[in-house]
């Protein structure tokens, strides 16, 4: 059965790619649902002769989650493919095929060249030139999309400070800082306040890096629009737990450290953030109360895997809001340090 329906796969993706079916090989990879925590999805790699990397990668959710995130992930490459230009030529796929075959759905995309960044951001991992390259990347390419794609979010500020006082905070603490935030923002914008769209999952396991060059896949969470901040914001916390390696993720550790580290990793970081805000052209006093809103909305994203505690999480999730308002604009543009 899995021979001929891969068999049925390989050939869609020879005639999507022009090609004799005999020339093209396939590997399979099955991420069940404990895996990616959303979805029960098979991969399947599609190799031409004498390449070392995919041509084209093909996706079959074989549940309803599968097939729903595989359709939020079309509709998503259907968009950043429609920018015209906006973002980097080769650093997104694009989509080839997508329908039901034998019941489920397959979505076919080009693939992008290069081993995933994941591989040498590592438990233990120094600042080097490298990854300065790299974050300075990410840094531009997340404005690229943002510039490419920047709208008005006024609308989606008050829902996420509701559900983040709904979810995170029954004491009410936040609700005023979060809306202060909201309101410094919608000052340093002369009464408007900026959307973007976002990647939604922007991490070493979704980039890849080839000879110099990046690409980013994986965009089953790309199709709302987000606070402008949130992609770069989310890297800078995965780079930061990453190389700490200390097992579980600790967002709240990462985010004390990003605000308040000395270390060179730590100002790169911020430097980073400063980077982000020059290339959409932000004044840099929006910095600390956009990345507060960034902050809750990672927070409502990311924390349905961490436990659900009045006192633990939840009150560090809280304290964050707080801590980055605080923090000076010129220290998380990365122009200054911590004191």
């Amino acid at each position: 059965m899995l021979e001929a329906l891969r068999d049925v796969y390989r050939n869609l993706a020879a005639e999507s790619m022009v090609v004799p079916p005999s020339e093209l090989s396939a590997i399979m990879i099955h991420r069940s649902e404990d895996e990616k925590k959303y979805a029960d999805q098979s991969v399947y790699f599609f190799f031409l002769p004498k390449e070392k990397f995919p041509s084209a990668v093909g996706k079959v959710g074989f549940d309803a989650a599968g097939a729903h995130y595989l359709e939020r992930e079309h509709r998503s490459l259907l968009s950043i493919n429609s920018l015209n230009g906006g973002l980097p030529p080769g650093s997104f796929p694009r989509p080839l095929l997508f329908r039901e075959v034998s019941g489920r759905r397959f979505l076919l995309q080009s693939a992008l060249r290069g081993e995933k960044v994941v591989r040498w951001i590592v438990p233990g991992a120094r600042m080097t030139a490298r990854l300065s390259r790299f974050l300075a990347w990410a840094a531009d390419w997340s404005a690229s999309l943002g510039r490419a794609t920047r709208g008005e979010a006024a609308a989606l500020v008050p829902v996420w400070t509701e559900e983040f006082t709904r979810k995170l905070d029954r004491t009410g603490k936040s609700r005023a800082l979060l809306e202060t935030a909201a309101r410094e923002v919608w000052d340093c914008f002369d009464r408007s306040f900026p959307s973007v769209l976002a990647h939604g999952d922007f991490c070493g396991e979704n980039i890849l890096e080839h000879e110099g060059s990046y690409g980013v896949i994986d965009w089953e969470l790309c199709d709302e629009i987000s606070i402008p901040l949130y992609d770069i914001l989310d890297l800078c916390l995965w780079v930061i737990f990453r190389i700490e390696g200390q097992g579980e993720a600790d967002p709240f550790g990462a985010l004390e450290r990003l605000l308040n580290g000395d270390d060179p990793l730590a100002r790169e970081l911020r430097s980073a953030l400063g980077r982000y805000a020059r290339r959409m052209d932000f004044p840099k006093e929006a910095l600390p109360p956009m990345a507060a809103l960034a902050w809750a909305g990672y927070c409502l994203k990311k924390f349905q895997y961490l436990a659900r505690d009045e006192s633990g999480n939840f009150a560090r999730a809280r304290a964050g809001v707080r801590k980055i308002l605080e923090t000076p604009a010129g220290v998380l543009a990365g122009e200054r340090v911590p004191r």
